[in-house]
């Protein structure tokens, strides 16, 4: 070993290592015979702790130093001193021998950020990243002779950073598809089906088939049945079983196996990591089945106040009625019907809608509903009912501005005799195809200054329809009123043409409402006889 070589190369373990290569049976030679560039070079690569290769000469020959060593691996390290860098890199060189052959054939040095390298340096096929520089190594005439490395392994910060990206993305998704358990689910299976770490993710929900995404095997249902058994998550090879909370202290009733991808080493980061997004997917089926377990409370509220404040319709065939709340939590909102049977062949007619949906708001329309059947039944015609109610409302919090259509129908008479508080005006399509609007006895909203409730009295001939409804039903954003009652006009008159009228409210709504409704709907129609 010459002086100069014993001198440059020491303080570090891989010194040791070059000290004992047989440089001889390179293509580099003796130590003696290499030339001061060179020298230079090797002196430079063991004074340093950043990372740093050496190639030299036709086969572009390894020098590297403690630096260097880890990016290695576990494999490649002793064996890569003195290597011939395209024979030991062969499984990546199509990704890195171009930038050797261009540091060599034009002497400008490459950058490159995060660059993705599949390597075999550990036993198995590893995803790896670095951000490297390769220069010019020139011999003591300028001509290039080698290529030197200067790099820092990015691998933990890119792994780590998607991994933080995956959560969030799995948080965002549970958060703009917060629904029922279901939703988890899918949401679950959608993210972790696309993440990079993860191989596979098998979801087993109760009373429902198993949701499988990605590739490999599962894990067996023993192992499955185990984990729900006892609630303790399991590991089986690379797979993580676990039970997912069902909230309330309630025992899981849910299992979620998640695999981690091969091409990362299943460390305690990597475990870590599969743990987080078992405890993120549970916590959002934990919140889905409290939000379920409301809604069923509320619906359940809900549907009892239905049965206490929506009437059924009178069993005449005639009579058809529909309501539909704009909250699909809420059985009733704002908006309310009654036909009251008066006796003597007359029928009342009630339909309203007061501001707001939900709860209040039908607690305001149960007060109306009720006050409105009460004075019907007592004798009074359409417009003292109204004289009456704005009364009432002055009374009544939340019953403020509310909009009524109140009439009766006199069936031995033929006639429909009405009066509006600032409603939608009822539409009259005739046996003949006609129409006509009930809006000759329009008045302001309940509880403003009025002169007076008009009243106005139609003739009803066989097979005339009458169409009473809520704003719900014609209202669109961005569109003017006009437009929705030109448009109920037209599909009406076609819908009383072709439907028997026990289905003409599901295709009103339908017609309608073809994406559904934003806000309450109640409607009533009557089909004279």
């Amino acid at each position: 070993m010459t002086d100069w070589f014993a001198s440059a190369v020491r303080g570090q373990e891989c010194a040791e290592v070059a000290r004992e290569v047989d440089w001889s049976s390179t293509a580099l030679g003796r130590p003696s015979t290499w030339p001061g560039a060179l020298r230079n070079a090797v002196e430079l690569c063991f004074s340093t702790r950043f990372a740093v290769l050496l190639t030299w000469g036709p086969e572009l020959t390894m020098i590297y130093n403690d630096g260097y060593r880890d990016m290695l691996g576990t494999e490649l390290h002793p064996r890569a001193m003195g290597a011939s860098a395209p024979q030991l890199w062969g499984h990546i060189w199509d990704d890195v021998g171009p930038l050797f052959d261009e540091v060599l054939r034009t002497g400008v040095p490459t950058w490159d950020v995060d660059m993705k390298l599949m390597m075999d340096r550990s036993g198995f096929t590893e995803e790896t990243y670095f951000t490297f520089s390769y220069s010019a190594l020139r011999d003591d005439d300028g001509a290039v002779r080698g290529v030197m490395d200067i790099a820092t392994e990015t691998t933990r910060q890119v792994v780590y950073r998607r991994r933080l990206e995956t959560l969030g993305r799995l948080s965002t998704a549970f958060q703009q598809r917060l629904g029922g358990p279901d939703e988890v689910i899918r949401a679950a299976a959608s993210v972790l089906g696309e993440a990079t770490d993860v191989a596979r993710v098998d979801l087993f929900p109760p009373g429902a088939p198993p949701v499988s995404v990605g590739t490999g095997m599962g894990p067996d249902r023993g192992t499955v049945d185990a984990v729900l058994s006892s609630g303790e998550p399991a590991w089986t090879d690379r797979t993580l079983v676990a039970p997912l909370d069902a909230g309330r202290g309630a025992a899981p009733s849910a299992v979620i196996a998640v695999q981690a991808a091969p091409h990362r080493p299943l460390d305690d980061e990597h475990r870590s990591f599969l743990g987080l997004l078992v405890q993120t997917v549970s916590d959002a089926l934990a919140r889905a089945e409290d939000h379920q377990r409301r809604v069923r409370r509320v619906t359940s509220v809900s549907d009892t106040l239905q049965l206490a404040m929506v009437p059924d319709t009178p069993a005449s065939p005639r009579w058809v009625t529909r309501y539909r709340p704009a909250d699909d939590t809420m059985s009733v909102g704002g908006d309310w019907f009654d036909v009251v049977d008066l006796s003597d062949g007359c029928f009342g007619l009630v339909v309203g809608d007061c501001v707001g949906h939900g709860v209040e708001a039908a607690a305001s329309m149960g007060r109306l509903s009720s006050a409105g059947r009460a004075l019907m039944l007592a004798g009074s015609g359409p417009a003292r009912t109204l004289e009456m109610l704005d009364v009432f409302a002055r009374t009544t919090p939340g019953a403020e501005f509310t909009t009524v259509f109140c009439g009766v129908v006199d069936t031995s008479a033929g006639t429909l005799t009405y009066s509006s508080a600032g409603h939608p005006p009822g539409l009259l399509v005739r046996a003949d195809g006609g129409t006509e609007w009930l809006e000759r006895a329009r008045g302001v909203l309940l509880t403003l200054p009025h002169g007076g409730r008009p009243e106005r009295t139609t003739d009803l001939a066989a097979g005339d329809t009458v169409l009473l409804y809520t704003d719900g039903l014609i209202e669109r954003r961005g569109e003017s009123l006009r437009t929705g009652l030109e448009r109920l006009e037209t599909l009406a008159a076609r819908a009383c043409r072709e439907t028997p009228v026990e289905r003409l409210p599901d295709r009103l709504l339908n017609d309608m409402l073809p994406d559904g409704s934003r806000d309450d709907v109640a409607l009533v129609v009557y089909r004279a006889g």
